[in-house]
């Protein structure tokens, strides 16, 4: 073994290290990220484990771990095939990572850095607890969490005030009755009751859910009482074009009670191209301002922005309202569909999307916030801990429209299985073979040898379908993935450098 040059002793930073763990955890959610604290994701990462007196475990680098420059002293180290984390090491620390390109020993790799026992001790927790080095013979696998929250689409209202070209949705005015969304609640209880769900979330959606805020409120308040008779915990979140909410529904979402989620596509021109009024006039300047009182009442709401040829290139003026207004956000690929048929404008190039997404990192990159964007920024997939599924769709998602029938997923929400009234709707879902598969990442072609297959999890199975007529194939956006990855996990390397504390030392 090379004994150590000596130059600055070696460092490795990880999410333990960073100051804060309150900070928001932004992951995918069916249709829009919601910034949430109650989920798992880099704060699996945040404890370190214990050290061992006198280990003489050997340790050896992951065959597939990536090194990716962060800047021209620090590289990100990153596992594909484990459960997810990052390190990022100094130019003493990459020599010491590849140390491990053998078995070596704690013991032995303090003997050959004389005088620095305690950073090697401290570099080693790290990347052993990240799975970056793993004991010879046990290879890291990824760790898939099981389901701990059933989420639930609500369709009240088929009447929206916007006409977005990339809706899935043929309008109408017809709304969820009162009636209806109550045995809608109950219905999703009870299977959350039933398969030992301990949460439901609620996604008071549409069409546009605030045109009858009064029903959401109601509704809320009614879900409210029944999760809590039943010992179940209640999340909630309003999909909104965010064009007015009505003072008690600002007031509902400034308490906390229900998150907000708003759509903006841009800035200006770039969203009205794509989120004007069924007269065609211009909407951003209302969504701002709705965005701009929501702040000051002491509510930040979600920004989702969904990316199409027409705004690919305002993508990174979106982000950086989002940023300079200290808003969590989210990116959704375009997804097409039989209403979205007739706008050919609306379906990108490979490259051109890639080079949006690029700028858009960029602009993360010089306002880098507090909060992780790896469960943010890459459409249906992320990067903060493995998944089989892109979706709960099949699993732990029920959509139930304005009449109270239950569909799998809320693109396909006219193919329905059943209603409200059945004694299980989720049972309904899992069961189901003849619409939306939602195949685990193994079972596809092209996917199955791939090693970020547990981050994108193979894409949005309707999409994929919609391209190619199969389910069991890899996303059409794979390239697109593949590309960006790298330069997403840089950025989280750049949050730690520039947030995380350094390491306490280890004691010898």
């Amino acid at each position: 073994m090379t004994t150590a040059r000596p130059d600055h002793p070696p460092m490795a930073l990880s999410t333990c290290d960073l100051p804060s763990a309150d900070e928001p955890l932004v992951h995918p959610c069916e249709d829009c990220a919601c910034a949430v604290s109650e989920q798992a994701g880099t704060a699996a990462f945040s404890v370190l484990p214990a050290e061992i007196p006198g280990d003489e475990r050997r340790w050896v680098s992951g065959a597939q771990v990536l090194d990716i420059a962060v800047d021209p002293e620090h590289t990100l180290l990153f596992n594909p095939l484990g459960p997810g984390g990052v390190v990022v090491v100094n130019q003493s620390g990459l020599r010491l990572f590849r140390s491990f390109r053998r078995p070596v020993t704690l013991a032995e790799l303090r003997r050959a850095w004389p005088g620095e026992a305690s950073q090697v001790t401290s570099v080693l927790t790290r990347l052993r607890h990240a799975q970056v080095v793993h004991e010879p013979g046990l290879s890291p696998r990824p760790e898939f969490g099981g389901s701990q929250v059933l989420t639930a689409w609500l369709h009240v209202t088929n009447a929206c005030n916007l006409r977005c070209p990339y809706c899935y949705l043929t309008k109408s005015a017809e709304g969820m009755d009162e009636a209806t969304g109550r045995a809608a609640v109950d219905a999703v209880v009870r299977s959350a009751v039933a398969h030992g769900l301990p949460a439901v979330k609620l996604k008071y959606a549409g069409g546009e859910a605030s045109l009858d805020h009064r029903l959401v409120l109601r509704l809320h308040e009614y879900a409210r009482q029944v999760t809590a008779d039943h010992g179940v915990v209640l999340y909630a979140t309003l999909l909104t074009n965010g064009v007015r909410l009505a003072p008690d529904l600002a007031d509902a979402v400034a308490a906390g009670d229900i998150r907000v989620m708003i759509s903006l596509d841009g800035v200006g021109e770039q969203h009205d191209a794509q989120r004007p009024f069924a007269s065609g006039k211009p909407s951003f300047h209302l969504v701002e301002r709705t965005v701009a009182d929501l702040i000051r009442r002491g509510c930040r709401p979600h920004l989702s922005i969904t990316i199409t040829k027409r705004n690919a290139s305002g993508l990174a003026g979106a982000v950086r309202f989002a940023l300079d207004n200290g808003l969590t956000f989210s990116l959704n690929f375009f997804r097409d569909n039989d209403c979205a048929a007739s706008f050919a404008d609306l379906r990108y190039e490979e490259q051109e999307m890639i080079s949006a997404l690029l700028g858009a990192f960029g602009v993360i990159e010089e306002r880098l916030p507090r909060w992780s964007v790896l469960g943010s920024i890459l459409d249906r997939g992320q990067l903060l801990s493995p998944r089989q599924r892109s979706c709960g769709v099949g699993q732990d998602y029920v959509v139930i429209d304005q009449r109270g029938q239950v569909a799998k997923c809320h693109m396909e929400i006219e193919r329905t299985l059943g209603d409200v009234f059945r004694s299980d709707p989720l049972q309904l879902i899992r069961t189901d073979t003849s619409t939306a598969l939602n195949l685990a990442v193994d079972e596809k072609e092209g996917c199955r040898d791939c090693s970020w297959r547990y981050w994108c999890s193979g894409g949005c199975s309707v999409a994929t379908f919609r391209a190619t007529g199969r389910y069991d194939i890899k996303s059409p956006n794979c390239q697109i993935y593949k590309a960006i990855y790298p330069e997403a996990l840089r950025l989280e390397g750049l949050r730690l450098l520039k947030y995380a504390d350094p390491p306490a030392a280890v004691p010898q």
